[in-house]
């Protein structure tokens, strides 16, 4: 793991207030669940991540890596097809100390501890940027997309939870019932309307996948100010 580089001017957005600063092993209980349902759909989703992607090569940021491992699986899924390119540097940025820690343990993988408000990368410097399950996180939702456009050479991928889809199976499952199947730490709901007005702010084509009970933009052609 690394430490983050002096970032341009920008304005850090942090957590939301009572969101835990320690918070591994939430990523691993995710993707390591044995519920048959929940297994099937992280594999369906992984394999049209990586449909979407389609290669990666050059310079790759993940922003919000977390414990590296949605980040490991859209990376296995890409090397079984060939999608990614041996020389390709892939980098990854985490607010949070424990979940960076856990990430640097990733082989090929350079993690930084960093703000989505304040990416510590030159403009148009990454190749392809991923945003994954970090924007229904944020406090402030435009200022990290605006962030993603500048460090993104011409194409960024976003997935977010469909709503209320995904509040509706955390319900079906018996999760999070006495906040209506919502997440304590999601402070924004996307339908594939608003993850589309929420990117088109800085991106000047934007194609959103819905993938239940996710959904997967697409946004290219980052607005230049």
């Amino acid at each position: 793991m690394t430490t983050a580089a002096p970032a341009p001017p920008g304005a850090p957005i942090g957590l939301a207030p009572g969101v835990p600063r320690e918070a591994a092993g939430q990523d691993a209980a995710k993707y390591g669940s044995t519920n048959p349902v929940v297994t099937r759909l992280l594999d369906r989703w992984t394999a049209r991540m990586a449909d979407i992607v389609g290669r990666v090569e050059g310079t790759v940021v993940d922003v919000g890596i977390g414990e590296g491992l949605c980040l490991d699986r859209l990376l296995t899924a890409l090397d079984a097809t060939g999608g990614r390119d041996p020389g390709a540097c892939i980098a990854g940025i985490e607010y949070r100390f424990d979940k960076a820690a856990v990430a640097s343990e990733l082989k090929g993988v350079d993690v930084a501890v960093g703000d989505a408000g304040m990416l510590p990368f030159p403009d148009a410097s990454a190749d392809l940027v991923t945003c994954i399950e970090v924007l229904e996180h944020l406090p402030a939702v435009a200022p990290a997309v605006a962030e993603l456009a500048r460090a993104a050479k011409d194409r960024c991928i976003v997935s977010v939870p469909y709503e209320p889809w995904f509040r509706l199976g955390n319900l079906g499952r018996g999760k999070n019932i006495g906040r209506l199947g919502n997440d304590p730490e999601h402070l924004h709901m996307f339908t594939p309307r608003r993850l589309k007005r929420a990117l088109e702010c800085s991106f000047h084509e934007v194609t959103v996948t819905p993938v239940f009970p996710w959904l997967v933009a697409d946004a290219r052609a980052p607005r230049r100010s």
